[in-house]
């Protein structure tokens, strides 16, 4: 526990390290905003809630939200993580390009994984199309975080 708190500690301390998290949760909750809106309009529109619940045309409509959801966060966080969360400063040149396919590769991970897997897999549970988005969201985020950090926008040595 001693060392735990040490570490948690000289992350306290680290100001820029300090100011990337802020910005990751402030854009982070963006994106979550640029899902949900585009998710509940695309789902509102095709009248989810004027169908039976578990139905096959309700987990159409609920997949077909989240894919558009998805699509237009993506391109949301990849600009927005890229210039003020990690400040990569790669152009087309010097291989935007490259950060763009992994941002997009990593995110399509967590598709499958949580927004595709899990998702399904709770819908075929039962559980509400909604409260299930939500809990996506959450382990997308912390998952999307880690391979901007680690892989995508790492800055080099």
């Amino acid at each position: 526990m001693g060392k735990l708190m040490e570490n948690v500690k000289t992350l306290l301390k680290d100001k820029s390290r300090m100011r990337e998290m802020a910005l990751y949760i402030v854009f982070g909750l963006l994106t979550t905003a640029v899902n949900y809106a585009v998710y509940f309009a695309v789902t509102r529109l095709l009248g989810i809630r004027n169908m039976e619940q578990g139905s096959a045309h309700y987990k159409w409509v609920a997949n077909a939200g989240n894919i558009t959801g998805w699509i237009a966060s993506v391109l949301f966080a990849f600009f927005t993580n890229k210039k003020y969360v990690f400040k990569s400063e790669t152009d087309i040149k010097t291989g935007a390009w490259r950060e763009f396919w992994l941002f997009v590769s990593a995110r399509i991970a967590s598709l499958a994984l949580f927004d595709a897997g899990l998702f399904n897999l709770l819908l075929m549970l039962g559980m509400n199309a909604d409260w299930d988005k939500l809990l996506m969201n959450g382990l997308v985020i912390v998952f999307n975080y880690f391979a901007s950090k680690l892989v995508i926008f790492k800055k080099k040595e």
